[in-house]
């Protein structure tokens, strides 16, 4: 195969470029569907921890509904709910165990934790504003999400997969 890379002509290089541009393409325009069908910008997520077992493993993918950040659709007392505390931090998918009707306000719990969630809160916050929640799970797939766990726990994995990835495509003759 990498002696494939050196017979290479320029014709050849073109259009194997071409043919691994048309699969990152698709990876994007799949990824955007996703998010036109769930109406929402991050509408899968891998649970990284054991804060929601039974329910959810480490390593299932959720799938996320549409936003809420007005509080136009109140989270319930039961309801999985998607939480940021600083935007652009990673989501914490909990349930919620108490709801205030008049405020939208909720308290929130991992499933598999001892006590609520007041200590993720920012600091003399004692429950969640509507602006705070994102959306609510609605479905999973269980254990797909793996593989993104091991890519970031292992070093350099992401770049040993670039690195195959781009030996195949343009190491291989069509």
């Amino acid at each position: 195969m990498l002696f494939g890379l050196r017979n290479l002509n320029l014709r050849q290089s073109i259009k194997q470029s071409i043919s691994a541009s048309y699969s990152v393409i698709g990876s994007y325009f799949t990824w955007k569907a996703f998010c036109c069908v769930y109406r929402n910008d991050s509408p899968i997520v891998c649970v990284l921890t054991q804060s929601m077992e039974p329910g959810f493993k480490r390593g299932d993918i959720l799938l996320l509904g549409h936003r809420s950040r007005d509080g136009s659709r109140p989270f319930h007392v039961g309801d999985t709910s998607v939480y940021s505390i600083r935007r652009g931090s990673i989501p914490i998918v909990h349930r919620v165990i108490k709801e205030d009707m008049t405020t939208n306000q909720c308290l929130t719990k991992g499933d598999n934790n001892a006590g609520d969630d007041v200590s993720l809160y920012r600091p003399g916050q004692k429950v969640l504003n509507p602006e705070d929640m994102e959306t609510t799970v609605l479905g999973y797939v269980p254990f797909f999400g793996m593989p993104t766990i091991w890519i970031s726990s292992i070093p350099f994995m992401r770049e040993l997969i670039l690195i195959c990835t781009a030996l195949y495509y343009f190491g291989s003759r069509e």
